[in-house]
């Protein structure tokens, strides 16, 4: 959503994540819900009191560091982000597979420890990118704390509510929140949740990750060349006038 907010409506970058992050509210609270109705039997509550509040720890600190920083930077870590879980997607390179597996070969016996610096790190990234990080989330309690998939993707709902919550709340108070946007996409991300569920059910899984993974790509590089060209424009602007004025002295 960040990337068609700015692409195609020309949204400035902390305004299309902020945006993003509204939009998820929903969809994590009827996800979660569901799977506390359909599969009670999966809850390990103990984590969920320490994962996610350390996630809304992440939220403020996040909060601060976008208010002092551009959207320059901030757009192209986003970049970067795109291009991990592109390579991902397409199963080039698995970047969070690679650093997870040497987390649980360090903290197997103490994943504890791990829990509230991951949180706080996850809480960050998502106040920073306008993402929800179910991405992150879900590998890292399937390869590290050895959750089944359907524990880790009901702490990932429940936790991206709370800090899809808690973020847009940030971004609020920081006045990045353009709240007529929200309201306007609202119900349309409602829908087009169904609908692509719907396609997606008529379209062989491998398929919808390659052309996923394939989008990720081309933004993150769309962003990364527009990025190096607008810092070279502005090095270059900078010297210019830097020059003139040696000129005129």
């Amino acid at each position: 959503m960040v990337s068609v907010l700015m692409s195609l409506f020309g949204f400035d970058f902390k305004e299309a994540s902020s945006t993003s992050l509204s939009t998820i509210i929903p969809i994590g609270f009827v996800g979660s819900l569901s799977y506390f109705i359909f599969l009670p039997e999966i809850l390990h509550l103990k984590y969920y009191f320490v994962f996610i509040p350390s996630c809304l720890m992440g939220t403020i600190l996040g909060g601060r560091i976008v208010q002092k920083r551009q959207n320059g930077w901030l757009k192209f870590v986003f970049s970067v982000f795109l291009l991990i879980i592109g390579l991902r997607m397409l199963k080039i390179y698995d970047f969070p597979f690679l650093i997870y597996s040497g987390l649980h070969g360090m903290f197997f016996t103490n994943e504890w420890v791990l829990m509230l610096p991951v949180g706080i790190l996850i809480g960050t990234i998502a106040v920073l990118l306008g993402i929800g990080c179910g991405l992150l989330i879900v590998p890292f309690f399937v390869i590290v704390i050895n959750f089944n998939i359907h524990e880790a993707i009901a702490l990932s709902l429940t936790t991206i509510f709370f800090l899809s919550l808690s973020a847009t709340i940030v971004h609020n108070r920081l006045k990045t929140l353009n709240i007529s946007s929200v309201n306007s996409l609202f119900i349309p991300a409602l829908i087009g949740a169904v609908v692509g569920v719907i396609l997606s059910s008529h379209l062989p899984g491998p398929i919808l990750k390659k052309l996923f993974g394939l989008f990720l790509l081309i933004m993150a590089c769309n962003y990364m060349i527009s990025g190096l060209l607008f810092q070279y424009r502005k090095t270059v602007s900078v010297k210019n006038y830097v020059k003139g004025v040696k000129r005129t002295l």
